[in-house]
């Protein structure tokens, strides 16, 4: 094996190891820091949080006001609102029906409704619902409340007469034409239930307690249904703070509210918590960050895997040739210069190895079984060499093997070695013929791995000659040797 692939795999276990350890680290001083930060910042921290909550239920409450704002500027409805007289009765509902359901289909409100100011008539998307009369009706008082502030628009929690007395925040729009004249007031119903789902998922979540309360402290938002116009929260933590911005109030010794006024509905929003609350949310915290830590380890692990592989992918193909699977010259080259500068082994071992007739046999038979020779050469030294070291081909025919291995193991190794390649028969050609040199340290004590290589290449050299020489084969100058 190639000494770098070896560094390589010994080196990615401590890497990953180290970013485990680190990532770990960093977990538990992030959950131990905010441990801390829980216990002596609670009210920042429930602050925060209602500061939430208000913006969202802002957010929920935002797209209905804009549908509505935009209803009272639409021309369709201020026109129909100026020429109702003419229209007469029927054809009046007619228009105003097609145009509220249209809307309340197309955007998905719970209630959609005109009311005339000249006529008082109330328009839903299922007709003519009433005429509205605030003297007598008790349920019509909000349309002189809403006449009275001239607000372009407000928010009125009602029960929706059209939808089985649901309670609903109606978002009213004033209706005005080009010159200011006011002609009605038009709007769209979101029912209560959207607000309780949203606390709901918020009190899981975050284990706490939310409702929006009355001035008088009269629950009217609330995730049980029991509690709505039927419980009632301290005034103490409501009265008088209209303008104040956040209001934190300790109950006791482990329960904590913080207060926001929401202008837009006239109410209250109150978060309640307790500490104990609070531990079984940091310890969920806890929980999902084990988790995810997890997660990202074996994320980590696998992506390391897969670099390391193309990694190694790549190293081997640099350092591999890829017709007989041994080391390439660049791996030599590198081989060489690490020994160049360390002392040698005792047993140190150089062969140098070299195909005869390979340019005869890639002329008259082909670079086919020309390739067939070089890796049957490759694979008879792999077969006696490999297990005592590195095997490369550093040129088109050539061979260098560097081994360990005592002068007895050589000689098996040798005539192993030249049994393999007079055995050998391949399917293009009958026969292969190698000429090998070798050099030892233990034969040349004082020499480096250049001067052993060069002295196993000059072996090679002299028992190449020879060959040509007892076989009575020509030997062509444009032979690889």
């Amino acid at each position: 094996m190639y000494f770098g692939l070896e560094h390589q795999k010994k080196s990615h276990f401590p890497l990953f190891l180290l970013i485990f350890i680190s990532f770990l680290l960093s977990t538990v001083i992030s959950l131990w820091s905010l441990n801390l930060m829980a216990k002596d910042n609670l009210r920042e921290m429930e602050t925060l949080l209602t500061a939430r909550v208000y913006d969202i239920i802002g957010s929920e409450l935002s797209e209905p006001i804009m549908v509505s704002k935009t209803m009272a500027n639409n021309y369709f409805l201020i026109d129909t609102l100026k020429t109702e007289d003419s229209l007469g009765e029927a054809q009046a509902v007619t228009l105003m029906q097609d145009y509220l359901r249209n809307l309340k289909n197309g955007l998905g409100y719970d209630s959609a409704f005109v009311v005339s100011d000249r006529s008082r008539r109330y328009y839903t998307y299922d007709g003519l619902n009433k005429i509205v009369d605030p003297e007598h009706d008790e349920h019509d008082i909000w349309y002189s409340l809403f006449l009275e502030e001239r607000k372009p628009y407000d928010l009125d929690v009602d029960s929706d007469e059209m939808n089985r007395n649901q309670w609903t925040v109606f978002v009213n729009a004033r209706i005005e034409d080009t010159d200011g004249n006011y002609l009605g007031v038009c709007g769209v119903g979101v029912q209560m239930t959207n607000l309780q789902k949203l606390f709901g998922d918020f009190e899981q979540e975050y284990h706490v307690k939310i409702n929006l309360v009355d001035r008088n402290g009269l629950v009217q938002v609330d995730t049980d249904e029991i509690n709505i116009e039927n419980a009632y929260l301290d005034a103490g933590i409501i009265d008088g703070r209209e303008n104040a911005e956040y209001v934190y109030t300790k109950n006791g010794r482990h329960e904590y509210t913080v207060t926001k006024y929401v202008e837009n509905l006239g109410w209250y929003l109150v978060v309640s918590s307790s500490e104990t609350d609070r531990n079984l949310g940091f310890m969920k915290l806890i929980g999902m960050n084990v988790l995810f830590c997890l997660i990202v380890m074996v994320v980590l692990f696998i992506s390391m895997k897969v670099i390391s592989a193309r990694t190694q992918a790549l190293d081997k193909a640099s350092h591999y040739d890829s017709l007989t699977g041994l080391c390439n010259r660049r791996s030599y080259e590198e081989t060489k210069h690490r020994l160049q500068k360390a002392p040698l082994a005792d047993d140190l071992v150089c062969i140098t190895a070299d195909l005869n007739h390979l340019k005869p046999v890639n002329d008259e038979s082909g670079h086919e079984a020309g390739d067939e020779l070089l890796q049957a050469a490759a694979a008879c030294m792999t077969e006696c060499f490999a297990q005592f070291g590195t095997l490369y081909r550093i040129g088109g025919d050539e061979f260098v093997a560097i081994l360990h291995l005592t002068k007895t193991q050589l000689d098996t190794a040798i005539n192993k070695f030249e049994e393999c390649v007079s055995a050998w028969k391949g399917s293009k050609i009958t026969s292969m013929s190698i000429s090998y040199g070798i050099a030892s340290r233990q034969e040349f004590p004082q020499e480096n791995i250049t001067d052993l290589i060069r002295i196993s290449d000059k072996r090679m050299y002299e028992q190449k000659e020879a060959y040509y020489r007892n076989t009575g084969k020509g030997r062509r100058r444009t032979d690889s040797k």
